[in-house]
């Protein structure tokens, strides 16, 4: 871009300011030959002797005073120009997109956000909430930055590390049939009304994968995108369901039941990120500080609840 290197500039600077080699490089973190050769290499650019050597002293040529008039100028504009830099990375706080499926949305991520800014304050956030499906799709294409989702899809792209396991439990009325005969099989759930999460839900994928692998067929099924609908359709006695256990809160027993199931059934949730950004020091920190929580409690007991 220019006939002349600009580091070397500065270093014929430095040179010149503190009128000795020696103490231009402990100034600059160099070694005097280095610095020699920064000189050397800039006369070599300019086309003139810019520094007259004699018995380990120097004095500036007629061209060296000239370039070294405005390598002055330029150190002055590299100086503002780094202060400058440093307030706007002060000013600008790094922004991590979160992606949840919506049980987690409500009960999880306050606390993991809430533990997460304590510790990291410069880190804002910004959660979006969907289906485990829909979250991954949004990592994949970079629309979110990281991802709690369950029972994650293989790809190549992505690191997945596992958070939590969790239980998935058949939530009935409280004066249901089966809720006077627990524990219950899967196949006991054949003659009622059955409803469920929308495509893309990882407790739908659970619960159809364990129903294919039994042959069960449920005399109705109905599907829909809201946990609480399916939760008030039940307490009602319109049909029966199975969900995240997490998801049913205590004061919501009072019309509902969780009847135990002799197949114990459970749903993998990890975090996702791609792994092109592993490098990413919020990513880093959010997926560790993650993993540590997943140590403690009330994730390693379940006693988080909504």
């Amino acid at each position: 871009m220019f006939s002349y290197s600009m580091n070397s500039l500065l270093v014929f600077y430095e040179v010149v300011k503190a009128r000795s080699f020696s103490k231009a490089a402990d100034v600059l973190f160099m070694t005097q030959p280095g610095v020699s050769n920064h000189v050397s290499q800039l006369e070599a650019q300019t086309g003139h002797t810019l520094l007259k050597r004699e018995k380990g002293k120097f004095q500036l040529t007629g061209e060296g005073r000239i370039v070294f008039k405005y390598a002055e100028k330029i150190e002055i504009l590299a100086r503002e120009l780094e202060h400058t830099i440093r307030n706007l990375q002060k000013d600008v706080k790094p922004l991590l997109r979160i992606g949840s499926p919506p049980v987690y949305s409500r009960i999880v991520m306050p606390y993991i956000l809430s533990s997460f800014q304590k510790t990291y304050p410069n880190i804002l956030i910004r959660l979006d909430v969907g289906g485990s499906d829909e979250m991954l799709s949004s990592v994949l294409s970079m629309q979110n930055d990281i991802v709690i989702v369950a029972n994650t899809r293989s790809s190549k792209k992505l690191y997945v590390l596992p958070f939590l396991k969790e239980e998935l439990v058949l939530i009935t009325a409280k004066n249901h049939p089966l809720a006077m005969n627990a524990p219950v099989s899967l196949k006991d759930v054949e003659p009622y009304q059955f409803i469920l999460r929308e495509e893309g839900s990882g407790t739908r994928k659970a619960v159809l994968a364990a129903f294919q692998s039994m042959n069960i067929n449920p005399s109705g099924l109905i599907e829909v995108k809201s946990t609480d609908f399916i939760k008030e359709w039940v307490s009602q006695g319109k049909g029966i369901s199975v969900l995240v256990k997490r998801a049913v809160s205590e004061d919501e027993l009072k019309s509902l039941n969780i009847v135990s199931l002799k197949e114990p059934l459970s749903m993998e949730i990890s975090v996702c990120f791609l792994k092109s950004r592993k490098n990413d020091r919020a990513i880093q920190k959010f997926s560790d500080h993650v993993k540590e929580l997943s140590q403690k409690p009330p994730f390693k007991t379940g006693e988080l609840s909504d």
